[in-house]
């Protein structure tokens, strides 16, 4: 009887270190859980944030793009200006020697 009674000790004490490993391992996959949806959060949001940053650099570019076209455009028209105003200048001077 005596033997009967260690063996059922013993097993409880097995089957309580059991439970306690059991109870552990669940806490510790729901914290690995969370960490992961965590993780998973934040790599959504640097995702966001890498994209926006993305499209403000093409906005950036694309602004800079048409400030340089418009300052071409804008030289060009002053220059043509200037070759006309000389021509015309040039012309007007041939015709009084004339």
């Amino acid at each position: 009887m005596e033997t009967l009674s260690f063996t059922f000790g013993v097993l409880s004490v097995v089957a309580i270190i059991f439970m306690v490993v059991i109870i552990m391992s669940i806490v510790k996959v729901v914290k690995q859980q969370k960490q992961i949806n965590t993780i998973n959060d934040d790599i959504a949001k640097l995702w966001e944030v890498q994209s926006h940053s993305v499209d403000k650099i093409y906005q950036v570019i694309n602004d800079n793009e048409s400030q340089i076209y418009q300052t071409i455009n804008d030289k060009e028209r002053e220059i043509q200006s200037h070759v006309d105003s000389r021509v015309d200048k040039l012309m007007s001077k041939q015709l009084l020697k004339s």
